[in-house]
């Protein structure tokens, strides 16, 4: 026969209900070889952990059900799915009508002579047609010779009521050799059935209480041995509860941790960087400028063997503005404003693809940041924070407000400042070129580092070396 088992502590415990065992017990009764149950409860399992023959005898019967409630609790907190608590007496008396109508006979083996003629007349009272092959009480020493009897009687079902751990050794060890079909350990199952024990009110037995009854009854036979027992049962079983429950918790926060991440990269946008996120009729207009800014600052810086940096920068921001002439009044519009920093930042954007490194490519970008900071003090408002840090412009605004160039400049900073006669200098070619009012009326914190205008930065004579530069040759 076999069942649905699992592992407890090495025990393999059965995991169906008593009805179902039931059925299962006497659908396949008719089988060969003999069908061994025992019943597992916390006092039981504490003393199996220090008897290795007991151990032996437990893990070697063909079911093994769940007898009492310590076991059932911890085994659902280790993971096993035990429905119900299968009590020895309760599984018997579910068997005996099975029994009845199959027309299987029954031994009776242990208790006293007397409590065996009690039971015998209440099973012929309650099930007139079950078959009753003998009994025999247990306190006879010699295991040998009781199965002896019990295989002489021909019954095909043994109700074994010896003390533990002898009972379970006779399920096992002498339950083939009785010649038995089905064989099982009830405790004291004959003592209630011939009433000289009360069983708990059915309330506590659902409740797991069953054992406080029998303490209540019997407290001194009873409480040395749950106490002792039932201390054995959780300093063994608690430890392995907790490990078991640590590993879940650490397994659940690691598919918390995937999952949460999984979200994360699916809902997070792209990053923008380096795109240029615009209506397609807006970035047609923004490439073929940018494209004739580039072959503009391509010929100027091809032309000559010097360079003017600022009148490059003029005549930049007169071209893309269409003018002539360049001032430096507020006479920008918000629309202007933008497309103006759009083909800037695209630039930008050409410059590092198509001229990487070099002195070329350093005084581009040179006269493009320029050109912005111009472009800037000629707006009449704010600089729109938004708009420039959406990713429409990822250039400018990595320039302008990446909090990495900030911190380099202000470390840069703070670590020329520290040695003695040492003239500040930020390693960074655009990050000196301070930002304009317009920056610090949004952004109060640049203040602290870059707390100097426009105007003032170009008034600095100790920086002639390194902002404004007369001539530069690109070669």
């Amino acid at each position: 026969m076999t069942s649905d088992r699992g592992d407890f502590f090495g025990l393999m415990l059965d995991l169906r209900r008593q009805a179902s065992l039931a059925d299962h017990i006497c659908s396949n009764i008719h089988q060969e070889g003999c069908f061994r149950h025992l019943s597992l409860n916390a006092v039981k399992f504490a003393q199996a952990c220090r008897d290795g023959g007991l151990w032996r005898v437990l893990a070697q019967a063909d079911c093994l059900s769940a007898d009492g409630m310590g076991i059932v609790w911890a085994a659902r907190l280790l993971g096993l799915a035990v429905p119900e608590r299968v009590t020895g007496i309760d599984l018997m008396e579910s068997l005996l009508p099975r029994f009845e109508a199959a027309g299987r006979s029954v031994f009776l083996l242990g208790a006293r002579d007397d409590v065996l003629h009690r039971v015998q007349a209440r099973l012929r009272r309650d099930f007139p047609e079950l078959i009753i092959a003998g009994g025999h009480h247990g306190y006879d020493p010699d295991d040998a010779k009781l199965a002896e009897k019990v295989r002489a009687s021909g019954a095909d079902v043994v109700f074994v009521a010896l003390p533990s751990p002898r009972k379970d050794a006779f399920v096992v060890n002498y339950g083939p050799k009785t010649g038995c079909r089905f064989i099982m350990g009830v405790g004291g199952a004959f003592d209630v059935l011939a009433g000289d024990i009360r069983r708990a009110p059915a309330m506590m037995q659902r409740c797991g209480l069953e054992f406080a009854w029998r303490i209540a009854m019997a407290p001194r036979a009873m409480v040395p041995r749950y106490g002792r027992g039932l201390w054995r049962f959780a300093g063994g079983v608690i430890p392995a509860i907790l490990r078991a429950w640590a590993r879940r918790f650490y397994r659940a926060a690691g598919w918390v941790v995937i999952v949460g991440f999984t979200i994360w990269l699916v809902l997070t946008p792209a990053d923008a960087s380096g795109q240029v996120v615009l209506p397609s009729p807006e970035i047609e207009v923004v490439e073929a400028n940018a494209n004739q800014i580039m072959q503009f600052l391509t010929d100027q810086l091809s032309e000559d063997d010097t360079v003017e940096i600022d009148d490059t920068v003029d005549a930049l921001i007169a071209r893309l503005l269409g003018r002539d002439v360049v001032t430096s009044e507020g006479n920008l519009g918000p629309e202007d404003f933008r497309m103006v920093l759009l083909v800037l930042d695209r630039v930008l954007v050409l410059t590092q693809m198509l001229m990487p490194g070099g002195t070329g490519s350093f005084l581009m970008e040179l006269i493009v940041m320029k050109a912005v900071l111009r472009v800037v003090e000629m707006y009449p408002e704010p600089m729109m924070r938004d708009a420039m840090a959406a990713g429409t412009m990822p250039e400018i605004s990595r320039r302008f407000f990446d909090a990495g160039y900030r911190e380099q400049a202000v470390a840069s900073e703070t670590t020329d400042n520290t040695s003695p006669g040492s003239i500040s200098k930020p390693l960074q070619p655009f990050l000196p070129i301070r930002f304009s009012t317009y920056y610090r009326q949004w952004d109060p914190a640049a203040a602290q580092s870059w707390n100097t205008s426009l105007t003032e930065e170009r008034a600095d004579t100790d920086q002639s070396d390194w902002i404004e530069q007369p001539s530069v040759s690109p070669r």
